[in-house]
């Protein structure tokens, strides 16, 4: 159902929830939205596309400790999950870290010319290169091909967790409730220096109140908010065979990248990497 259609009635329940400070009608809402936006996976969908909602669901996993999410999510009944993802492409290789030395022996021997073995120069001389920091090697980093096989695609995996339930972000629920919500808010180190932008008076409240359901958080830097439950994935990159898969994520105010490797036909994570922090 196209949510365009339903948004006026739904944020008038969602205001009246408010006034009321109803929890019920909040989860109402929440029903609503879930029945209004269903997940665009189909069995039309590209090989590549099929894979990356696969790998998806192996690495969406909001509990995982390594993701350090249980506090924000294990007591709400509602998930937010991402409606679109940037990018899905293909690179040459996507290396494991047990593969990383070979790797880069390889890559060493091939620009400097070394005929002598190398791996100790690359663990001295190496270890803090950004291509080699990035431990399984960030296709880019490491000039690995890499090419683009979609973007800005529409992208609604259907998840399932036995307690409990999905909404999937949209345009137009993303303008509902940055409607409802409002921005009142004190910008990034206007109280302290390192403090992120946090929202105030009625924002607070109401960030507060949705936070009944699902957690959301204001955005770090001001003027807008982060509705995902997350990680979220930005980017996927396959493998030419799509055995492997590199998952760049967003996780509140940082990120990093997640590995995962196909085998027996399931996905599962390799290893979870945060590499930057806003």
């Amino acid at each position: 159902m196209n949510v365009s259609g339903q948004s006026s009635k739904q944020e008038s329940l969602l205001q009246h929830a408010y006034e009321n400070q109803s929890v019920e009608e909040l989860y109402q809402f929440f029903e609503n939205w879930a029945n209004d936006v269903e997940s665009t996976e189909t069995t039309e969908d590209s090989p590549y596309l099929a894979e990356a909602y696969k790998v998806f669901r192996a690495f969406y996993q909001p509990l995982l400790s390594d993701y350090k999410g249980a506090s924000y999510y294990k007591d709400k009944p509602y998930y937010i999950v991402q409606g679109s993802l940037w990018k899905i492409s293909e690179a040459e290789c996507v290396i494991m870290p047990y593969e990383m030395d070979s790797f880069f022996v390889a890559r060493v021997r091939e620009k400097f010319h070394v005929d002598t073995p190398v791996v100790d120069w690359i663990r001295d001389y190496g270890r803090n290169r950004p291509c080699y920091g990035k431990r399984y090697c960030d296709p880019p980093y490491a000039n690995i091909p890499i090419v683009t096989l979609d973007s800005a695609i529409d992208f609604r995996p259907a998840v399932f967790f036995p307690d409990k339930k999905i909404v999937y972000l949209t345009e137009d629920y993303t303008k509902l409730l940055d409607n409802f919500l409002g921005d009142e808010h004190l910008g990034i180190g206007e109280k302290k220096v390192v403090q992120p932008a946090h929202a105030t008076l009625k924002s607070f409240d109401k960030m507060g109140y949705i936070n009944n359901a699902a957690t959301i958080f204001y955005g770090h830097w001001g003027g807008y908010w982060q509705y995902e439950t997350y990680p979220k994935a930005n980017h996927i990159i396959f493998n030419p065979d799509m055995s492997r898969a590199l998952v760049y994520f967003r996780f509140k105010y940082e990120g990093g990248d997640v590995l995962l490797e196909k085998q027996n036909n399931e996905w599962g994570i390799v290893e979870v990497k945060y590499t930057w922090m806003e």
